[in-house]
């Protein structure tokens, strides 16, 4: 009687694919948190007081008062501003708002 079950480089094989997945999961995790805070940068110019992130709420407000330069318009939405690697999430900078150049 011949004994059944799966080949020994069936198994090899299956372990060695779950642990490429387990790497690329975590090269993916730890680089999702660096896009979150790029995505969120001003991209040209922060006006107006910055703020941090415990004022969002109360800052609103002051936020849509802001005015942008004449040639710039304001975009919708909360931005950081740029260069704040290495910085916690709570210490974060926000603009009252982000201008950008219209045309």
């Amino acid at each position: 009687m011949k004994a059944q079950g799966m080949p020994i480089s069936v198994i090899i094989i299956a372990a060695l694919g779950i642990l490429v997945l387990i790497v690329i999961a975590a090269i993916f995790s730890g680089q999702i948190g660096k896009f979150g805070r790029v995505a969120n940068e001003c991209p040209n110019r922060c006006q107006g007081p910055m703020i941090k992130a415990t004022e969002l709420a109360v800052s609103t407000e002051a936020m849509s008062n802001v005015q942008c330069l004449p040639g710039e318009s304001k975009l919708p939405g909360t931005f950081i501003q740029k260069g704040q690697t290495g910085v916690g999430a709570e210490n974060l900078q926000y603009c009252s708002a982000c201008c950008v150049q219209t045309g």
